[in-house]
C-alpha cells in the first residue's frame, strides 16, 4: 500500500498523521463522492496527483470535471486542427494512470482561452449545445453537481494568472450555492447542503496560506509525474516534469470558508468605540 503523510495545520497546532480520514476529521470517507472541477485538463495531476490517489487509497470516489476543450493548447501547427481529440485522448490515459475512469472524467467543453462568453448563465439559441435549453458556467456547473452530487469539490485557486482559472473559480463558487437552492429545478434535485470546497495551487501561490500539507512515497509521486508526462502535445511538460521532480512529492490544499453576512459578525468591532464615545461624553 502506498506510503502518504499528511500534515493539518489548525489555529492552535499541527496534526500530523498518515491517514486522510484523520487529517480532514471524517473517518466515512469509503461513503464519499468527491469533485476535482480543472480549468483545463492537465491542471489536477500537477495541482492534486497525490491528493487524488491518497482520497482513492482511503475508499472516495473520484469524478473530475474539466470545463475547457483545450483547443488553445497546440505547440505544433500540424497538431492545430486536432489539438481537442488529441488532448482528451492524453487526459483519459491521465486519469487512468491515477486510478480515475473515463466514466469519472467529464466534459463541459467550452473554449479554451474563451470562457467570458460563458459567464453566467443565458437561454441557449437554436443552433448552441446547451443543458436544459440554457448554457453558461453556472448552468453547467450547478448541472453537474446536482449529478454527481460531491460531499467535497476542489478547484485551482484564484490566484492563477490564467483566466480560465479566475473565471472557473468564480462561477463554480456561486454554483456551489446555486446546486444547494430551489433555483433552476430543471438541473436536478437540490443538494442537502453545499459541499465544502477546497483549492490547490497549480501554477501560482494560494492567496491565503493552505491548511494541509500532503506527502508521497516515491511510487505514487512517480505515478504523479508520468500522469503529467502523458501531455506530450505539450512541448514543454517535460521542462515541467523535472521542475517537479526537483521540488519533491509536496501537495497543499486549502480549505476554503463560507460565511454569509451577518451584522453579528461585525457588532463588536463598533460596540467597543461606542462604549468608548459614550464614556467621553459624560
Amino acid at each position: 500500500m502506498a506510503q502518504f503523510h499528511f500534515t493539518r495545520l489548525t489555529q492552535h497546532n499541527a496534526q500530523r498523521t498518515s491517514c486522510l480520514a484523520e487529517a480532514i476529521s471524517n473517518n466515512d470517507l469509503a461513503q464519499q463522492t468527491w469533485l476535482f472541477v480543472s480549468p483545463h485538463d492537465d491542471d489536477l495531476c500537477i495541482g492534486a496527483g497525490l491528493f487524488m490517489q491518497a482520497a482513492i487509497q482511503e475508499g472516495v470516489t473520484i469524478h473530475v470535471l474539466i470545463v475547457t476543450d483545450g483547443c488553445m493548447g497546440y505547440c505544433r501547427l500540424e497538431d492545430r486542427d486536432r489539438i481537442v481529440q488529441i488532448r482528451r485522448d492524453e487526459t483519459f490515459r491521465s486519469f487512468e494512470l491515477l486510478g480515475i475512469t473515463a466514466a469519472q472524467v467529464h466534459y463541459i467543453g467550452y473554449p479554451d482561452g474563451g470562457l467570458v462568453p460563458y459567464i453566467g448563465r443565458r437561454r441557449a439559441q437554436s443552433d448552441e449545445d446547451h443543458i436544459a435549453g440554457y448554457i453558461g458556467l453556472q448552468n453547467a456547473l450547478t448541472y453537474h453537481l446536482r449529478q454527481i452530487r460531491p460531499v467535497r469539490v476542489y478547484i485551482p485557486t484564484h490566484t492563477d494568472l490564467h483566466p480560465d482559472h479566475r473565471i472557473t473559480h468564480s462561477e463554480l463558487m456561486i454554483s456551489v450555492f446555486h446546486a444547494a437552492g430551489a433555483i433552476w429545478p430543471e438541473l436536478g434535485k437540490p443538494l442537502d447542503e453545499p459541499p465544502s470546497v477546497g483549492e490547490l495551487a497549480v501554477y501560482c501561490d494560494f492567496a491565503d496560506p493552505p491548511n494541509l500539507e500532503i506527502i508521497g512515497d516515491a511510487e505514487v509521486f512517480q505515478i504523479k509525474l508520468d500522469s503529467i508526462a502523458v501531455y506530450k502535445s505539450q512541448i514543454q511538460i517535460e521542462r515541467l516534469v523535472e521542475s517537479l521532480r526537483r521540488a519533491g512529492p509536496y501537495e497543499y490544499v486549502r480549505e476554503s470558508e463560507f460565511r454569509l453576512f451577518t451584522p453579528d459578525t461585525y457588532k463588536p468591532l463598533f460596540a467597543s468605540y461606542t462604549a468608548a464615545d459614550k464614556v467621553k461624553s459624560s
